[in-house]
């Protein structure tokens, strides 16, 4: 079957052919598109480039071109699937295979294959929500129905770095008009068939034809969802014919079948699959060649699709295959004096970037226009600025209700718009978060937390979400907040809460064995107004009723339940420019909070409380250095609720000691903690980084303001290794402190 050709604009060709002589018009005419581009000169052929697809295997096209040109060999069209279609359209649109191998070398690229902006850029919020939930899953609830995103990924970041490396193609709509003709090939997932792009968008024809199924969410173009091209035609040499090659150099990275002792799980058996459809349509596409036709394909060795960290390998590779071909290619080469005029029409041309008079919001999204304006400050009457431009876009995409956000440049008269889209998430607008926490101490004792949240968010035009949280394991609770912006710029906001919560307050003998354990029950409401500082910042104040009871759990049985009562003003200020909440490489993270209990709102008491942390993270070479402050402290002496004590000890927490092993009304800790990668687990661009590190800690615990001194202080430290994965950080860590405690920890969602 002919694959299909549609336009990514949305406008698909249709047949006007009525009469014969229409027919011979539009035949010439045809013909004339097909062989837009540089003029081929008389006697030598038309020379059609094919780029297979193959994941980071297919930068080692970059190295092919990179010796084609040293050559003088003129590419005249180019046809590329999946990775072929992003070096190919890169390469069509005037960049120099320098340019290119400077690109895709230096690229991070797991800053690519992720979709949110660093913590740094997200609004305060949704910052807090980061640190709090390290399992980045936002689970759909719609219609009474569990619903997933198409794909692990929507491209959002990638989308960004394509458009910022091809702002050079707006405005241009026909693949014909760029410096070397081009097409891409994607599979509409409904049908199977191979659809080839030729107009529209460069990036999203870019991003339809890479489009990996359940990694990749797929690309909609002319009502169709569009994925990877592999599927339906990994290696399109017939499209090339198509354009008027009459010469092809194919480049195939296509990854090989394994072998039936490699076939040992179920991922490879899948992945096989995979392949095998793969490697039936490149061969068949392979069988078509012609004599005089090239067929290079690198010896990529142990790189696989999704090695993309070994982009300099995949391009020495290519390089060097294509080195070792230059007997057959070289009757391709033209005349020294004559490949000049080829370099002039390849590359693109230097200009100035646009001016930017007029800045427009095509809202995709539920939410208002005046909400999204207010996200962006893009000065109009001053020259487009790239780094900028994202920064706004994280902003709007920041506020987390968004499947994408995406711009274009939009050119009327003498004037240049450019236009933000922002779509809401198809999944929508409702979602489930999960959290885990384990710990184990190998003293035959742990704790866990399995917690999951509903939140559901766009409740009003100025995004109100009411969120309820429900938390298992060690210390349970139920909390339900209405939170409510109060302007477009969400600066303002007021809130109201409600929970139920239950935890254990232990004391212990030498041995480490539990004494007493008091079980404190308590109901709580409040009420916050508060101010979010761009995103870098909040205050926020409010009042707080609280009701609860102490009861001895493990411990003395004849000793009564005591029931409290707790009315108070709290107001607390906070500041994070963390670019991460697992293992932060840079930023700063403080807050202080102050709770003032007060009789006349039915306290039973008046205390005070105050409590502050800060901690900052910077990186020198290798190593990662955070030092950090943690004071908490009731201002009041005279009570000796138990209730009202705070905890320290576990890892990183006076490490030696288990967790919350000693209470006291007052307590404070310094540590500082050093680190640094020495390798990675995982796939490839998805590669999780393994850190090995240590730390320094002082503090310790009072019950007297009058007992704290630097003598009374208890040193400690640890030595640990610790990874980065999707359900948070892992740790295995060894930890000491005076008066004879250590500890061995295990954990699983623990954050610093």
């Amino acid at each position: 079957m002919k694959p299909e050709t549609i336009d990514p604009s949305g406008h698909k060709s249709k047949n006007r052919i009525w009469l014969f002589s229409l027919c011979v018009i539009a035949f010439l005419i045809a013909a004339s598109d097909l062989q837009a581009g540089p003029a081929v000169p008389d006697g030598r052929p038309r020379i059609g480039l094919v780029l297979s697809g193959g994941g980071a295997r297919g930068l080692a096209h970059v190295g092919v071109i990179e010796v084609l040109e040293e050559m003088k060999i003129p590419i005249d069209c180019i046809a590329g699937t999946s990775m072929g279609a992003i070096v190919g359209g890169i390469y069509a649109s005037g960049m120099s295979p320098d340019e290119l191998k400077k690109f895709i070398t230096s690229m991070q690229w797991n800053e690519a294959f992720k979709d949110k902006p660093d913590p740094s850029e997200m609004t305060f919020r949704r910052k807090r929500d980061a640190a709090d939930f390290l399992i980045d899953l936002d689970l759909g609830f719609k219609d009474g129905e569990f619903a997933m995103p198409r794909g692990l990924l929507q491209g959002q970041n990638l989308n960004l770095i394509l458009k910022s490396l091809l702002i050079h193609t707006e405005g241009i709509d026909d693949f014909n008009r760029l410096n070397i003709p081009f097409r891409a090939v994607a599979t509409d997932i409904e049908t199977g068939d191979a659809v080839i792009l030729e107009k529209g968008e460069l990036v999203k024809a870019i991003r339809a034809s890479m489009s990996i199924p359940a990694l990749f969410a797929p690309v909609e173009i002319d009502g169709k969802l569009l994925v990877d091209g592999g599927v339906a035609n990994n290696l399109p040499i017939d499209i090339a014919r198509q354009m008027g090659a009459d010469v092809v150099i194919v480049v195939d990275i296509s990854t090989e079948l394994s072998r039936r002792d490699q076939l040992d799980t179920s991922v490879g058996i899948t992945s096989q699959l995979t392949s095998i459809m793969v490697q039936r349509n490149t061969q068949a596409q392979i069988r078509t060649m012609r004599e005089g036709d090239i067929l290079i394909r690198p010896e990529l060795g142990t790189i696989g699709s999704s090695d993309f960290f070994k982009a300099a390998d995949a391009v020495a590779a290519g390089r060097k295959k294509a080195a070792e071909m230059k007997t057959e290619l070289a009757h391709l080469a033209v005349r020294e004096e004559d490949f000049p005029a080829y370099l002039r029409a390849q590359r693109k041309k230097d200009q100035a970037m646009p001016v930017i008079d007029v800045v427009e919001v095509d809202n995709k999204s539920s939410f208002p226009d005046g909400l999204i304006a207010a996200q962006v400050n893009i000065k109009p009457g001053e020259p487009l600025n790239m780094p900028e431009l994202k920064k706004n876009i994280d902003r709007v995409y920041g506020i987390d209700t968004f499947e994408r956000v995406d711009f274009h440049l939009r050119k009327k008269d003498k004037s240049t718009a450019i236009v933000i889209e922002p779509f809401d998430k198809a999944w929508g607008p409702n979602y489930f978060r999960f959290g885990l926490g384990l710990e184990d101490n190998f003293k035959g004792s742990g704790s866990y937390a399995l917690t999951a949240q509903f939140t559901k968010t766009a409740l009003n035009r100025l995004a109100g979400e009411w969120r309820t949280e429900l938390r298992i394991g060690e210390n349970p609770r139920i909390y339900t907040e209405l939170y409510q912006p109060l302007d477009y710029s969400l600066s303002y906001f007021a809130a109201a809460n409600a929970a139920y919560l239950m935890r254990n307050i232990n004391t212990y003998n030498d041995k480490g064995e539990i004494l007493t354990q008091y079980r404190v029950q308590s109901a709580q409401f409040g009420v916050d107004a508060g101010r979010q500082f761009g995103n870098w910042g909040q205050v926020r104040a409010g009042l707080r009723r609280e009701h609860g009871n102490v009861k001895i759990a493990i411990g003395d049985p004849s000793v009564p339940e005591e029931t409290y009562n707790r009315g108070s003003v709290q107001a607390s200020v906070a500041y994070s420019r963390l670019d991460n909440y697992v293992f932060p490489l840079r930023g700063t993270d403080a807050s202080l909070m102050w709770n003032y209990d007060l009789k006349a709102l039915g306290s039973d008491i008046d205390e005070q409380a105050l409590g502050f942390n800060w901690m900052t993270a910077f990186t020198w070479g290798k190593y990662t250095f955070i030092p950090s402050l943690d004071v908490k402290t009731m201002l009041d002496d005279d009570s000796v609720a138990v209730q009202d004590t705070f905890p320290l000890g576990g890892f990183l927490n006076l490490s030696g000691f288990s967790t919350n092993e000693i209470y006291g009304r007052h307590t404070g800790l310094a540590r500082l903690v050093a680190y640094r990668e020495i390798g990675s687990a995982g796939m490839g661009a998805l590669k999780m980084p393994l850190y090995i590190g240590l730390s320094a800690e002082a503090g310790n615990v009072w019950n007297k303001r009058s007992d704290i001194n630097f003598e009374s202080l208890i040193l400690a430290g640890s030595i640990f290794l610790g990874i980065k994965t999707y359900l948070g950080p892992v740790y295995l860590a060894y930890g000491q402190a005076q008066r004879g405690h250590s500890s061995i920890y295990l954990n699983v969602g623990q954050r610093f």
